[in-house]
């Protein structure tokens, strides 16, 4: 492939901690990584959620997701966090943790069609 011919995918990867882009997307997932790291690394922790870290990141950040179909439960809360903990470890990895995020964000989009945010999936 010729230079004139280039992808935005060939160019220089950013260096770690440096600004991701500057769209839209590349904003938003560089925010979700800088959320999930205050949670993550209060305190010399090692880059992961244990549970009290979990409740207090979706409590904080994402009320609105809890506050629908009976997600502020503490059972739903420790059924959440036993699903999403792959490998069983007993703390969220940010792949675990990002998870949780995507049903949050799907929880978005069901608001901005009006669906019903409880119920299975219309798509």
């Amino acid at each position: 492939m010729s230079s004139a011919h280039a992808h935005s995918h060939d160019k220089e990867k950013p260096k770690p901690g440096s600004a991701m882009g500057s769209c839209t997307m590349d904003k938003s997932c560089e925010t979700i990584v800088q959320v999930f790291h205050r949670y993550s690394m209060r305190d010399g922790k090692d880059d992961n959620l244990s549970f009290r870290d979990l409740k207090q990141f979706l409590q904080d950040q994402l009320p609105t997701f809890l506050a629908a179909c009976g997600r502020s439960r503490p059972q739903y809360l420790e059924e959440l966090f036993t699903k999403m903990d792959v490998n069983k470890d007993k703390v969220l990895s940010f792949e675990e943790t990002a998870r949780i995020v995507a049903l949050a964000v799907d929880d978005f989009h069901r608001i901005s069609h009006n669906e019903d945010r409880c119920g299975p999936d219309r798509d």
